[in-house]
């Protein structure tokens, strides 16, 4: 994220001076020969010639790229984040969708610091491995949006199509990215990896993912469907995009991933749950996939595989499909959360933001689910400070809907001693109402969320008691 902010003030431009004022922005928008603002983008290493900027309007009390459409339609709008705040990035997606005209196509691009996001109807217990999150300090971001469970980093570039409802279709603009990835200055066709076919390059599957063909000895991610559903030439499929998708009312979005150098093995221990099946949830489960970067598959195009050009790429292509002039981009970052225009009405951005870091959002919004755990050795116990006499096996039946223990029982119980079968009973009669975050171990949730409560925690030499063994061994269970 750039560190200077450069400030413009908009004027009303009549037809006579309206070039040579955008000849000056563009010469003022330069600094340390890098092209910032509308010309962010637009070249690589060199400037954007000038006639290739789009005029910029004052538009309802916002800037809006014209790139008026040769067919007298709509005109589209482009938008580039500079910031890599993935809660102000969500937060600005869904102020696009819910407050620009449902008939203007909108495209915007970013790209998130670390962390990983789950869909709108997830469970994050079922999809993530909290632990493993925790130990890299990886945050979960909960979107608007349904789909699965994605992981992000500045590796990985991230899209959005915005459209009239009417007009949604799943492969269209995946298709649209495909090609940007394939013609120049990107290049996937002109790539000469051994690892990789470039002829085929990205290309749109039947569930509507972007993929590449690559050799068997590429990785070690072959899965025995992907072998049965190897082409001609032995290569096997690997996804490099997934999407998600959002419609409401008149307007609709396709928003989706593009791995270009992301850090992988940050993705597959995050993602990799071990709750098994005894987790039973009315959310929507993840399909997984074996993914690859496409700079190591097509290694010789590393250096146009790049947040950058990828994001010409987009925007370009963007316009070309809806028939607009050669155009370039509007940047926002988290100064736009106090700007007044995007603070009015119904959608306020600042509140969209507040509101994707709340409990409310982050685990409110979980779905109903049951999870059982179970204690079949007393022995177990130990390791959290009780003695395990008068203990037997038992289990644990937990139902929680949006982050809310609705009810909790004792299950297959085998104590040694009634007395301490009824307290167990007790202290887990009393989990209703607690919040599920408070017992399970949740992974980072926010800028502002705090470690797991120490309260039920037993300190070295201090004997515990039935209730803090029994919520120290569901912590390490749930």
């Amino acid at each position: 994220m750039l560190s200077t902010h450069y400030h413009q003030r908009w004027l009303e431009d009549s037809p006579s001076n309206k070039q040579q004022r955008q000849q000056r922005r563009l010469r003022s928008w330069t600094s340390g020969g890098t092209m910032l603002a509308l010309t962010r983008g637009v070249g690589v290493g060199a400037r954007a010639s000038e006639r290739s900027v789009a005029a910029v309007v004052r538009h309802e009390g916002r800037c809006i790229a014209t790139a008026a459409s040769g067919s007298g339609s709509v005109a589209p709008q482009a938008y580039v984040s500079r910031s890599t705040n993935p809660w102000f990035n969500l937060a600005f997606e869904d102020h696009l969708f819910r407050t620009v005209d449902p008939a203007v196509p909108v495209c915007f691009l970013y790209r998130n610091a670390s962390c990983v996001v789950v869909g709108r109807n997830q469970n994050p217990w079922k999809e993530l491995n909290a632990a493993a999150m925790r130990s890299i300090d990886l945050p979960m971001v909960r979107r608007r949006s349904g789909g699965g469970t994605v992981y992000h980093d500045l590796g990985n570039t991230n899209y959005s199509f915005h459209m009239p409802r009417d007009s949604f279709d799943r492969r269209t603009h995946a298709e649209l990215v495909a090609r940007a990835l394939n013609a120049t200055p990107v290049g996937l066709h002109l790539s000469r990896s051994s690892l990789a076919r470039a002829d085929r390059g990205a290309y749109v599957n039947a569930r509507n993912d972007i993929c590449i063909r690559v050799q068997p000895r590429f990785d070690r991610s072959a899965t025995e469907k992907t072998r049965a559903e190897a082409d001609e030439q032995g290569c096997e499929e690997r996804k490099v995009s997934g999407s998600a998708y959002k419609l409401v009312n008149t307007r609709a979005y396709h928003h989706g991933t593009m791995l270009l150098s992301a850090s992988l093995g940050s993705l597959g221990s995050s993602l990799r749950n071990e709750r098994g099946e005894l987790l039973v949830t009315k959310g929507v489960a993840s399909v997984p996939a074996p993914v690859a970067n496409l700079s190591e598959a097509f290694a010789d195009r590393r250096h146009m595989l790049t947040h950058d050009v990828f994001v010409h790429a987009v925007v370009a292509e963007f316009l070309r499909t809806h028939s607009a002039k050669p155009g370039t981009h509007i940047e926002v970052d988290e100064s736009s959360l106090a700007e007044p225009t995007r603070n009015e009405g119904r959608w306020k951005l600042q509140e969209n933001f507040d509101e994707l870091q709340s409990w409310e959002w982050v685990f409110g919004q979980t779905p109903e689910f049951t999870h059982r755990v179970a204690l079949h050795q007393p022995a177990e116990l130990e390791a959290h400070g009780v003695e395990k006499d008068g203990w037997g096996p038992f289990a644990v039946e937990i139902h929680s809907k949006h982050g809310i223990v609705l009810d909790a029982k004792l299950a297959d119980a085998r104590f040694e001693q009634e007395r301490t079968e009824d307290e167990v009973r007790s202290v887990v009669h009393a989990l209703k109402g607690r919040r599920y975050d408070e017992l399970a171990l949740p992974p980072p949730w926010g800028p502002t969320s705090s470690p797991p409560a120490a309260a039920d925690s037993i300190e070295g030499g201090t004997r515990a008691t039935i209730r803090d063994a029994l919520l120290a061994w569901l912590r390490t269970r749930l």
